[in-house]
């Protein structure tokens, strides 16, 4: 969340955490434009070295972005371009970053619209990282 905050001017003070990803597509934040931010964690299989236990850990951020059109036309278009440019920003603040040495660096997943409604156009866009697991196994 700092990364965005410092990296992406226009969500300064708008990136929050939701309980889940469902209550974050259904938000509707005060200001546009808005992001929260969420994290699932996959770990691979265990594997050992003489007494010390390794595993992998895959992570999956899901970033959904809010962006409301001042515009009011029906169509979207304003909402569209905003969220394009608001896309590439964060695109630029996160692919090749990683949130700290035991991480890997961030890629782009995925990407796609959730839903356009009332002027609000939500995206939601994945990136991917990882980390280890490793201690001695205690007997």
């Amino acid at each position: 969340m700092i990364r965005l905050r410092e990296k992406v001017p226009d969500l300064r003070n708008k990136v929050g955490n939701a309980a889940d990803l469902r209550t974050a597509l259904q938000a509707k934040p005060a200001t546009s434009p808005a992001a929260y931010l969420q994290a699932e964690e996959r770990g691979g299989p265990v594997k050992y070295s003489g007494p010390i236990t390794v595993q992998d850990v895959a992570v999956s951020l899901q970033l959904v972005l809010f962006f409301r059109s001042a515009k009011g036309e029906g169509d979207g278009t304003g909402a569209r371009e905003g969220m394009d440019a608001l896309i590439t920003a964060t695109r630029t603040a996160l692919v090749g970053w990683a949130p700290g040495d035991a991480f890997q660096e961030l890629s782009f997943q995925a990407g796609r619209d959730e839903y356009y409604d009332g002027g609000w156009l939500v995206s939601q866009q994945i990136y991917r990282s990882g980390y280890r697991i490793q201690h001695q196994v205690q007997p």
